[in-house]
């Protein structure tokens, strides 16, 4: 009976060659999207399944009320929630990437050591750290972690710096980073298997930063209100332990160590169970779960817009198959037989559009690779779980594609079929169910199209916004002995650089204006007796040439003096941050005191006009801009000259490549990486580019299979009516007229599509603009232009295949009876 089914199924694919390419192609290309988009969403929810109390594991996170959440914790805190929450087991504290382009230097016990620079997954921790996480020792324990100036190394990092040396023999052995530091090898172990965002593989002793004098020159002060990201939290309850009780704890110790603080700009702790920080896009999450729901939602509608395909060619095809199926009924044939020979058809093709779209899915991946996680690789496609989804898939399409067009034909009559009189009330009921799925695939093509429009001028927005500052010819990098404060060799190089006379200016800071982070600080002051508290101050220190290189303006005042030997520290603040001290008027604020930041106390020598210290995701922050009084900068900032047109032009190449040389002179042992602020600000938008990408290919998949649709509609309406067309031709029709007759049914139901379409994809661009605190309006011809795309698109499908028929000699469709 199988061997039957699938033999009648291989000719049938062989006598309609056209609809049965169509119909592949259009499956294989909504499979192959499908497993691709499985395999990205598999990947994501596999981080962090390995740890075995993975449910007992939290991470501290600072919650600022309407300012929002940090990932980050302050200095004090891990100390006392470990002396304070019983229902906390482990405590561990970790400052993660505490250096700027970190180097480690090996083999000093020679005459010639080697350099290790471009260093990775470096941090420093305590011995709990492998409690939460339990890594496999090779050699060495955790406790060694408790002593001053250890490192603890991954198997693969030890591999690399001392190779063929077992973990037992390089106990004891030596490394320097960043030129200065040293460190002892205490303990080995072993890389993790199993994916993770905790990804550390070199450990240095915590106490090491915690208790000596470099603590200064890679973190800010240690008071609860001060926030820098680097500086995370990891705890392990006790089974059991009650979550909303251990959060009110958290948030009592938080308010018994922020005193005087208005309620309204507190922070407070707050447990992340650990499955959230993959996923927690507020924090820093890699990928929102919200993202990936609308990647399984953008995977069904590719796929039902093929499924879509297959019913509406099949119901329409079906008239041609009624005297087939009269036939088998009047020989004995029973309705349940022709469902299963329709299905076996219908499997059959399935496998073969399955078979298609796996070789098609190295071919999307690299379509979708801006937004496939960057260590996913196309092995994943032959995972087990993968070959599962592709069994799944292919059960589910020869359901949905296959069950309504054999009910179809299996309600045909075989006295009626065979006299040639099929049953006008079931092709009706088909036909009509053929245009609603048609306006459906057309909704769906549409919505994606106006999408696409949507987040390109949003993106055109954001990277051409006014930020309030200059972002042209200028090109920063990061100098690798910052922490050196003024022994670094930084201030020779800002010199050097400034006399090279292709350079503007020249100016040494702790940040740009804007960037993809933050770094906080509390500021007090005292205002007609009473005392004031802000604990979310964005905070720069700056030297002189800042303002003039970066552009930002003035609104009252003086630029900023550095000056090393003063007591009291020159400061601006920006518009924000003045009125929550309470001034209305720039020129009120000048002269008055602040504390905070790196300084003891400051003065406000100056107002700035509010300018963006963070994507248009967010709202202007208040900020503080210090004078680099205790020579916290690390970034040198260099402002080329504009004279010549374009990055590009020999006069930059050649003053970036003086300004590499200087560089390499100062620090041998480091590589510099210069970075244009423009470019920098762009990658500030690199997600949302990431989403315009992958939806213009979703979109160019769904009007491609919608288009195969619609093509296969229009042959096979084109066959069916040769005859009319011949005697139309016979009776003085134009070819013109003829276009219009096949298409003008067509051409409504994609009228219609547009006016079902305009609502939907307004309120889903609408929502995804709310992400942004700046954002572009839903202009009314964004609809217009779309619509006229799409009607364009559809006319070009049905003129290619209409004029054709339109065209052909009438003669040769109506001398055939």
């Amino acid at each position: 009976m199988l061997k039957k089914n699938v033999l009648i199924a291989l000719r049938s694919f062989k006598k309609n060659k056209g609809i049965t390419t169509i119909n592949m192609l259009g499956l294989a290309v909504g499979i192959s999207a499908s497993l691709v988009i499985f395999v990205i969403i598999r990947y994501d929810f596999s981080f962090d399944k390995w740890e075995p109390r993975k449910t007992d594991t939290y991470r501290v996170i600072t919650d600022l009320g309407a300012n929002g959440l940090r990932a980050a914790i302050s200095l004090p805190a891990p100390a006392a929630i470990a002396a304070n929450i019983p229902a906390i087991e482990s405590v561990a504290h970790y400052i993660n990437e505490p250096f700027y382009d970190p180097h480690i230097a090996t083999g000093i016990e020679n005459a010639n050591p080697e350099v290790h620079t471009n260093v990775e997954g470096i941090a420093f921790a305590d011995e709990n750290y492998f409690k939460v996480f339990p890594h496999q020792w090779l050699a060495g324990n955790a406790s060694t972690l408790d002593e001053l100036n250890s490192v603890v190394l991954s198997k693969s990092v030890a591999n690399n710096y001392f190779p063929n040396i077992s973990p037992e023999k390089l106990i004891g052995r030596q490394m320097v980073i960043q030129d200065s530091i040293p460190f002892k090898i205490t303990g080995i172990v072993a890389d993790l298997k199993g994916r993770t965002d905790f990804n550390t593989k070199i450990f240095l002793s915590l106490k090491t930063l915690t208790q000596t004098a470099l603590i200064k020159s890679v973190m800010m002060e240690g008071s609860w209100t001060n926030l820098d990201g680097s500086s995370q939290c990891l705890v392990l309850l006790h089974p059991g332990a009650n979550i909303a009780v251990v959060n009110k704890q958290l948030a009592n110790l938080y308010k018994q160590n922020e005193k005087g603080v208005e309620p309204k700009y507190q922070s407070i702790g707050r447990l992340q169970p650990l499955s959230d920080i993959h996923f927690n896009m507020e924090l820093d999450g890699t990928v929102s779960k919200s993202s990936l729901l609308n990647l399984g939602i953008l995977a069904v509608m590719l796929l039902l817009l093929a499924v879509i395909n297959f019913v509406n060619l099949s119901t329409a095809m079906s008239s041609l198959r009624a005297k087939e199926i009269g036939i088998r009924k009047t020989f004995g044939g029973n309705n349940r037989q022709i469902i299963y020979q329709f299905l076996t058809e219908t499997f059959l093709l399935t496998s073969f559009a399955t078979l298609l779209a796996l070789l098609f899915s190295p071919i999307l991946m690299y379509m979708f690779k801006g937004f496939i996680p960057e260590g996913l690789k196309s092995i994943e496609l032959l995972q087990s779980g993968t070959v599962l989804f592709i069994l799944t898939i292919l059960g589910a399409v020869t359901l949905l594609a296959g069950i309504y067009p054999a009910f179809i034909l299996t309600r045909f009559r075989p006295a009626l079929v065979l006299k040639s009189n099929i049953i006008k009330s079931g092709m009706s009921r088909s036909s009509s169910l053929r245009r609603v799925l048609t306006v459906g695939q057309f909704v769906i093509a549409q919505v994606f199209l106006i999408a696409v429009i949507v987040i390109g001028k949003q993106i055109h927005y954001v990277i051409n916004h006014d930020l309030g500052f200059k972002q042209n010819a200028i090109v920063s990098f990061t100098v690798p002995d910052f922490q050196l404060r003024s022994e670094s060799k930084k201030f020779v190089l800002l010199n050097e650089l400034k006399a090279l006379p292709g350079i503007n200016d020249a100016s040494l800071s702790s940040s740009p204006p804007i960037r993809n982070g933050y770094s906080q600080t509390e500021i007090t002051w005292t205002r007609n007796g009473e005392n004031g508290r802000f604990g979310n101050t964005h905070v720069r220190s700056v030297d002189n040439q800042y303002l003039s290189l970066f552009g930002l303006k003035l609104l009252a005042g003086n630029n900023i003096h550095v000056d090393s030997t003063a007591r009291v520290t020159d400061a601006l603040i920006n518009e924000s941050l003045m009125h929550i001290i309470g001034y209305q008027q720039p020129g009120e604020a000048v002269g008055q005191y602040i504390k905070g930041g790196p300084t003891d106390s400051a003065r406000i020598v100056g107002v700035l006009k509010d300018f963006n210290t963070m994507s248009l995701h967010n709202a202007i922050e208040p900020t503080v801009v210090f004078a680099d009084n205790r020579n916290y900068g690390s970034l040198i900032s260099i402002s080329l000259n504009n004279s010549n047109s374009g990055g590009g032009s020999a006069s930059w190449r050649s003053t970036l490549a003086k300004t590499s040389k200087l560089f390499k002179n100062l620090y041998p042992n480091n590589d510099i990486e210069l970075t244009f602020f423009d470019e920098a600000i762009k990658h500030l938008y690199d997600n949302d580019l990431r989403v315009s990408k992958l939806l213009k290919w979703a979109t160019g998949l769904a009007i491609f299979i919608s288009c195969l649709g619609l093509l296969g509609l229009v042959s096979f309406m084109t066959n069916q009516r040769t005859k009319e067309i011949g005697i139309r031709k016979v009776l003085g029709a134009s070819v013109n007229q003829i276009i219009l007759l096949l298409s003008k049914s067509l051409i409504q139901l994609v009228l219609l599509a547009s006016i079902i379409a305009f609502p939907l994809a307004w309120y889903f661009s609408h929502k995804w603009l709310q992400d942004f605190a700046f954002k572009t309006n839903l202009s009314w011809w964004i609809f217009l232009i779309s619509g006229i795309g799409m009607m364009v698109i559809a006319l070009t499908v049905l003129c290619i295949r209409t004029l054709k028929s339109a065209r052909a000699n009438p003669t040769e469709s109506l001398k055939v009876e």
